[in-house]
């Protein structure tokens, strides 16, 4: 059901249904839920929640306020390419200062080829968007 509000903005149950769980979030919860998983789920939600506590990232998952985890691996790899990225800034930052029709030393070349080059190997290496724990095909044939 949705209806106007005074001030012409529009509401809908879905928004008032959100906005009255974050009101009642702060007070005692009193109910409980019990539910049974094979170990199979289990192993799948001990990786999913990372290192969060099952009751708390399963109320988290349930109320759609789950914070992505991001894997340390991916975390390490992605300070690496920060430094990268910060390095060919500064370099663009030196380039972008020169004047119009000065030409790129020989140096400015180097750094900025070295730095594509460690950007490139860190990209092919770091396996930085698959997860870990995904593990991988079996060979079903027995």
């Amino acid at each position: 059901m949705i209806k106007k509000t005074e001030k012409g903005q529009v509401n809908n149950k879905k928004n008032h249904l959100s906005q009255s769980i974050n009101q009642k979030s702060s007070s005692h919860r009193i109910h409980c839920v019990s539910v049974r998983f094979n170990n199979k789920e289990m192993r799948f939600i001990d990786i999913k929640r990372g290192s969060t506590n099952k009751s708390v990232w399963l109320r988290k998952l349930a109320l759609n306020k789950i914070i992505p985890l991001i894997p340390e691996i991916n975390i390490e790899a992605w300070k690496v390419l920060t430094e990268i990225s910060q390095k060919l800034n500064r370099i663009a930052i030196h380039i972008d200062g020169k004047s119009k029709d000065s030409q790129l030393t020989h140096t400015e070349l180097f750094a900025v080829k070295r730095q594509l080059e460690d950007l490139r190997q860190h990209l092919l290496n770091a396996d930085i968007w698959s997860k870990p724990y995904e593990g991988y095909a079996e060979d079903q044939k027995g």
